[in-house]
């Protein structure tokens, strides 16, 4: 099988880095967590990952559907609600803000994405994920 592995090492009392690729990411707490505001904690990571990996499968989908398309307009918030012992993610909400006149162009892609982002796949069973879309 296919795998995807990725390093971190720590760089100070609370600041890690990571790396993918030729790619580097500083991983740290807020302050008021104990860290030092270095880069963002892993539930931020998290939240980033789904809303990224979402992201760009749903751009790769539109592509494909139109390419001559123009995402510029489409913004995507990723929202996780917290709940404690142990802390975790109970709901992520992913909401897709677009122009009115792009619903018939980007609704099918939008599903696309859904269905194909491999973070939403893997954290789906033990995490709720509502995709919605505002129209504007």
């Amino acid at each position: 099988m296919p795998e995807i592995a990725v390093s971190l090492r720590p760089v100070g009392a609370s600041v890690v880095a990571g790396r993918t690729r030729e790619h580097t990411i500083t991983i740290d707490r807020p302050e008021d967590k104990g860290g030092t505001d270095a880069g963002p904690m892993g539930g931020e990571l998290l939240l980033l990952a789904l809303g990224g990996c979402y992201t760009s499968t749903f751009l790769a989908a539109l592509r494909a559907e139109d390419p001559q398309a123009d995402a510029s307009e489409v913004g995507i918030r990723v929202t996780g609600t917290l709940v404690g012992a142990p802390t975790r993610f109970s709901d992520i909400d992913v909401t897709v803000s677009a122009p009115a006149s792009l619903r018939q162009v980007i609704a099918k892609p939008l599903l696309k994405a859904e269905r194909g982002c491999i973070v939403h796949n893997s954290v789906r069973d033990a995490i709720t994920v509502r995709f919605t879309q505002e129209w504007r």
